[in-house]
């Protein structure tokens, strides 16, 4: 499987979280001032994208190999305009598997939106890495290792209808589920973990220090 990392300018994890991400990427792809992240620790970016609102000539003359492409327009923040490059890109396998870094801190508007930009993406294989965490949108199924007392958090993004959860400590089989903390704090049973839903849209964050 073909593997695309996109560094944003948020605050990044831990290194232990990024490098092994970043050494397995096929594409590199900076956000904006994601290149200045970058920068700080030694990547080298294969694209750099977006309005370039928050980058100067500096920041991006020291990735001297990347392909630099000005998207100005303002209704998509720059990872949304990342993850649309991606999904027009024809080299690029609809099943590619894709990692998100550098979306903690800053505003809580920007911090939601990177959330629900897991739902414009065209690859169910996105993955948004935090610290100690993961967040993912489920829109048909999600099959994982979940060790013991590890937290998994459910929110429905959108009315949910067929709900089943199958190996956490809270099951459920053919439920529904709105907007609400009904999903809060369920736990890995040491196993693998099946989620699955009929329809509607579900956003799965995924403690990860335990794994």
């Amino acid at each position: 499987m073909q593997r695309v990392i996109i560094g944003a300018a948020g605050d990044w994890p831990e290194k232990s979280t990024w490098q092994a991400l970043v050494e397995a990427a096929d594409i590199i792809i900076a956000a904006d001032a994601g290149a200045l992240r970058m920068t700080e620790r030694g990547i080298a970016a294969d694209i750099i994208l977006g309005d370039m609102d928050s980058i100067v000539v500096k920041d991006i003359s020291k990735h001297p190999n990347a392909e630099v492409i000005n998207m100005p327009w303002q209704n998509d923040s720059d990872l949304v305009k990342a993850l649309h490059w991606v999904a027009e890109n024809e080299s690029i396998s609809d099943e590619v598997q894709i990692d998100i870094i550098g979306v903690e801190g800053g505003r809580p508007d920007h911090a939601l939106a990177a959330y629900a930009a897991l739902f414009e993406s065209p690859s169910p294989n996105t993955i948004i890495h935090l610290q100690n965490w993961q967040a993912r949108a489920i829109t048909e199924s999600c099959e994982f290792h979940c060790p013991r007392r590890t937290i998994v958090s459910l929110f429905a993004v959108a009315p949910v209808s067929g709900l089943t959860i199958q190996g956490l400590k809270y099951e459920l089989k053919d439920e529904k589920m709105d907007f609400s903390s009904l999903g809060l704090h369920n736990e890995g049973m040491g196993d693998i973990a099946n989620i699955t839903i009929n329809e509607g849209k579900l956003l799965m964050l995924r403690e990860t220090q335990n794994t």
